[in-house]
């Protein structure tokens, strides 16, 4: 029996059971079926058009998660449309309504009701306290309107329910599920929803094609929060980005704000991590790194947060740690600074251990340390092996010594002439013949100015390009703005508040 051959109202079925994801391939299987299809493929476009970017910010509510399930529980498909999801309600207080006109779900007994039997039907929560779950988001729901918070409960109610997720940005309040006790049964929650994403043999299984995870915080000094906080996300097997903004992953600091790995037989399949504002010390890397064997692309950049952590910062051990994890991998690496309040440790001295990069920008500053193997250290736990001769600017190597053959783009951004004219002098002096007889591959070199091309010289006598950045402007963008790889991370997924600095 051909389809065609088959009832109308079979046909319809069949129609209905392709949506969203195979209804166009279907109905443009021939004629007979698009026409079949006609009505169907206008509610698609529209449910696609309306649901594909979804957002919580409600304009009388801010935050308002559970508006997102009222609706899907009006129109269970909708979640099978959601595929970019955006939980930071950035928006100043002034700039919700809070004036409700017209009908308000959250009065309607019956509303509720569904909202409460929507959550019953999903799989993840046949094995869940659902009463308790239930309390737990209504409880949230109304100290939002008084205490402006997140909907922590609700958000994950809502991830439970969403197929075909690809992108999501969690609300700014996440990082409480693992530094508040209030919060802190959300973590084995959403550990086996992951759990259950990468098992189940369903075909519409939770969270099975998130790709992206989007920062959630902005940049400053006293923002951060625990990095801690996305583990279980790492752990899906979709997964493949890393964007995150004031994450914190300290060892061997005061902090108290570690990085762990629960399960280390499960590994990540990340192939992209940029961690901009970030602080993040080598030990803390070192377990990202251990269980994210696929990384092809890092990008950094550091900030000293608030209370002193990681007032001095060591680029080279955290180098080594990229190195020792990740070195045979890696075609593209960024590491600038941000603000460092204290001294560089020990300084970037080699990338040779990075046969295959391709791409390289860094600041001048993260060079300014001696290198690891020279024994000394810099900052408040200072140390000169005795007998030495200390350290200075005039020491940092050559990075025409310091590249991989592999190496086609370089850039360096510049305080110049801070924190010495001799700091970039030593980086260059030899990039020009070494882009003759050993980087071969090597077709793009940048020195990045800010506001200032006081440097031009310099690059002219090493064939370099000067590219200054904010030129004389009266109000520029701050200085952790100028690497290139940070104006492209705030033009692609945002995060970054980019304001002038005092």
């Amino acid at each position: 029996m051909g389809l065609l051959d088959l009832p109308p109202e079979i046909i319809d079925l069949i129609i209905d059971i392709t949506v969203p994801n195979g209804l166009e391939s279907f109905a443009l299987s021939c004629k007979a079926v698009f026409e079949r299809a006609n009505t169907q493929i206008a509610h698609h476009n529209e449910l696609r058009r309306r649901w594909s970017h979804t957002n919580n910010a409600h304009p009388a509510r801010r935050g308002d998660t559970l508006s997102v399930l009222y609706e899907i529980s009006r129109e269970p498909i909708i979640a099978e449309y959601i595929e970019s999801l955006s939980l930071w309600d950035r928006r100043a207080h002034d700039e919700v309504s809070h004036e409700l006109n017209g009908y308000e779900f959250r009065e309607d007994e019956n509303a509720m009701s569904k909202i409460k039997n929507l959550l019953r039907s999903a799989e993840y929560y046949a094995m869940a306290d659902q009463d308790e779950w239930w309390q737990q988001i209504l409880e949230e729901d109304a100290a939002g309107e008084q205490l402006n918070v997140d909907k922590l409960y609700a958000t994950v109610a809502l991830l439970a329910l969403l197929p075909n997720i690809k992108e999501i940005q969690l609300p700014d309040r996440w990082h409480e599920v693992r530094s508040n006790e209030a919060a802190e049964a959300l973590v084995p929650a959403v550990e086996s929803l992951v759990a259950m994403s990468n098992n189940s043999n369903r075909r519409l299984r939770p969270l099975s094609s998130l790709e992206t995870l989007l920062p959630f915080v902005e940049e400053g000094y006293d923002l951060r929060v625990g990095l801690q906080c996305l583990q279980p996300f790492m752990c899906l097997k979709s997964i493949r980005n890393l964007f995150a903004v004031s994450c914190v992953a300290v060892q061997d600091d005061w902090g108290n704000v570690p990085f762990e790995w629960p399960n280390p037989t499960l590994k990540s399949p990340l192939t992209r991590i940029e961690l901009a504002s970030c602080c993040i010390d080598a030990s803390g890397l070192s377990v990202l790194l251990a269980n994210t064997p696929a990384i092809t692309i890092f990008r950094y950049s550091h900030q000293t947060k608030w209370d002193g952590l990681e007032y001095d910062w060591n680029p080279g051990e955290f180098l080594e740690a990229l190195a020792n994890y990740c070195g045979g991998n890696l075609k593209e690496l960024a590491i600038t600074v941000d603000e460092l309040h204290g001294e560089v440790v020990n300084g970037l001295s080699s990338f040779m251990r990075f046969d295959k990069l391709e791409k390289l920008e860094v600041d001048v500053a993260p060079f300014c340390g001696p290198p690891l193997e020279s024994g000394q250290r810099l900052g408040r736990e200072a140390y000169i092996p005795e007998g030495a001769n200390p350290w200075t600017l005039i020491d940092i190597p050559c990075m025409g010594d310091m590249l991989p053959p592999s190496i086609r783009e370089l850039q360096v951004n510049t305080d110049y002439p801070s924190p010495s004219e001799d700091a970039l002098m030593a980086l260059f002096k030899n990039v020009k013949d070494r882009s003759v007889d050993k980087l071969t591959q090597l077709k793009k070199s940048v020195i990045r100015q800010y506001m200032y091309s006081t440097a031009q010289k310099m690059a002219d006598d090493h064939g370099v390009v000067l590219e200054v950045f904010e030129e004389h402007k009266a109000e520029p963008l701050p200085r952790s703005m100028m690497p290139q790889w940070k104006r492209e991370f705030d033009a692609r997924v945002g995060g970054i508040v980019m304001t002038s600095e005092e």
